[in-house]
C-alpha cells in the first residue's frame, strides 16, 4: 500500500509539475503571439492574416501598435510576470513588496522591456510601485489590465504553509499600483483560477463551467461588488456545450480595462477550453489589447492542459526559454 501511495503521489507531483511549465510556457507564448496585431481589431487582423491566422510567432503587423515586434519575442505583460515570479522565488513562494519593488526597478531601466513599448499608463503605474508612492484610484491607470496579466505566477503556489495564498498575493501585488478594488479582484480571480486548474480542477462539462464562474464570482465580490458584476456578465450567450468554431461577437476588440479584459479572456478560454492551441490563436487574433488578453488566456490553457498538450514549435522557438524553465521548476519545487 506503501508503494501504491509513493506512486500516486510521484504522478501527481508530475501532473502538477506540468501543469505549472504549462501555466509559463503558456503565458509567454501568448503573450507574443498577441503582440503581433496590438491596436488592431479582429477584422483587420483576420484581412491580414485569415481567420486562422497567427498560429506561429510572427512579426509585428504594419498597422499595429507593435510593428517592431520580433517573432518569439516576449511582450511588456510577459516581463512583468516573470519579476513577480522571480520575486516570489527569492522568497520562497511569499510576497515581500521590497523585493518586488526592486525588480520592477530594475525591469523600468531594461532595454528590452522597454522595446515592447508597455505604454505610458503602465509605467505610470510600475513607477509608483517601485517607488512606494501611492497608486491612482480612478482613470485608466488604476484599472488597467496588465495587474492582472502579470499576477499568473501566483497561481502556481501551493498555498499555506509553504507560501502566501495565490488570492492574497493577487490583491496585495496590484494595490502598489492599481489603487481601484476593481483591478485587485480581477487579480484575484486569475490567480485563483490558476491555482484551481494547477491543482487539478476540471471543466470537462457545461455544468462544470457553470460551477467554476460561481467560485470565481465569489472570489471577486468579496473584494469589489463592481468588478463581480462585471465577472457576473462573463459571455452569457456563450455555448460552453460546443467546442467553439469562431469568436463570438461578444470577445472581440477588447479594452484594456480589467472591467472588460479579464472576463473577455475568460470568456475565450472556456469556449475554447478542450483545446489549448485554439484558445490562445483565437485571444492573439481578438483584437484590441491583443497581448495582454492572450497572456492571460495562455496561463489558462497552459495551467488547465500542462506544458505537454501545447504546440512544440512554440516551445522550442519562444524567447528567454532558460529563464521561463528555471522559474517553471523553481514555482514547482515549492510543492515539495
Amino acid at each position: 500500500m506503501e508503494e501504491l501511495t509513493e506512486s500516486a503521489q510521484s504522478v501527481q507531483s508530475d501532473q502538477i509539475t506540468d501543469r505549472i511549465r504549462g501555466l509559463i510556457f503558456g503565458a509567454a507564448c501568448a503573450n507574443s503571439l498577441g503582440g503581433s496585431g496590438i491596436g488592431l481589431n479582429y477584422k483587420e487582423i483576420a484581412a491580414t492574416t485569415g481567420l486562422t491566422g497567427l498560429r506561429d510567432f510572427a512579426p509585428g503587423l504594419s498597422r499595429s501598435a507593435s510593428p517592431t515586434h520580433q517573432p518569439a519575442e516576449l511582450m511588456a505583460d510577459a516581463f512583468m510576470g516573470l519579476c513577480l515570479a522571480e520575486a516570489l522565488i527569492e522568497s520562497k513562494g511569499r510576497l515581500k513588496e521590497a523585493s518586488l519593488a526592486k525588480s520592477f526597478n530594475v525591469l523600468l531601466e531594461d532595454e528590452e522591456f522597454l522595446r515592447t513599448s508597455p505604454g505610458a499608463t503602465c509605467l505610470a503605474g510600475l513607477r509608483k510601485l517601485a517607488d512606494g508612492q501611492k497608486p491612482s484610484e480612478e482613470g485608466m491607470e488604476a484599472l488597467h489590465a496588465n495587474v492582472a496579466a502579470r499576477v499568473f505566477a501566483a497561481g502556481c503556489l501551493p498555498g499555506a504553509p509553504k507560501s502566501d495564498e495565490a488570492v492574497d498575493v493577487a490583491v496585495r501585488q496590484a494595490k502598489l499600483s492599481h489603487g481601484d478594488k476593481r483591478s485587485q479582484a480581477a487579480a484575484a480571480v486569475v490567480a485563483d483560477s490558476l491555482r484551481y486548474f494547477v491543482g487539478g480542477g476540471r471543466l470537462d462539462t457545461a455544468e462544470d463551467v457553470v460551477a467554476y464562474v460561481k467560485r470565481e464570482f465569489a472570489v471577486a465580490q468579496a473584494i469589489d461588488e463592481r468588478f463581480a458584476e462585471s465577472w457576473d456578465d462573463v459571455a452569457p450567450d456563450l455555448d460552453y456545450h460546443n467546442p467553439a468554431d469562431d469568436l463570438p461577437y461578444s470577445l472581440i476588440n477588447v479594452e484594456s480595462t480589467v472591467t472588460e479584459l479579464v472576463p473577455t479572456a475568460v470568456g475565450i478560454f472556456l469556449i475554447f477550453r478542450h483545446d489549448p492551441e485554439e484558445a490562445i490563436c483565437a485571444a492573439a487574433r481578438s483584437g484590441g489589447d491583443t497581448d495582454t488578453v492572450a497572456t492571460i488566456v495562455g496561463a489558462l490553457a497552459g495551467s488547465y492542459h500542462g506544458a505537454a498538450k501545447l504546440p512544440d514549435r512554440w516551445l522550442t522557438k519562444i524567447g528567454h526559454k532558460k529563464r521561463l524553465e528555471n522559474v517553471a521548476q523553481q514555482l514547482s519545487a515549492l510543492w515539495d
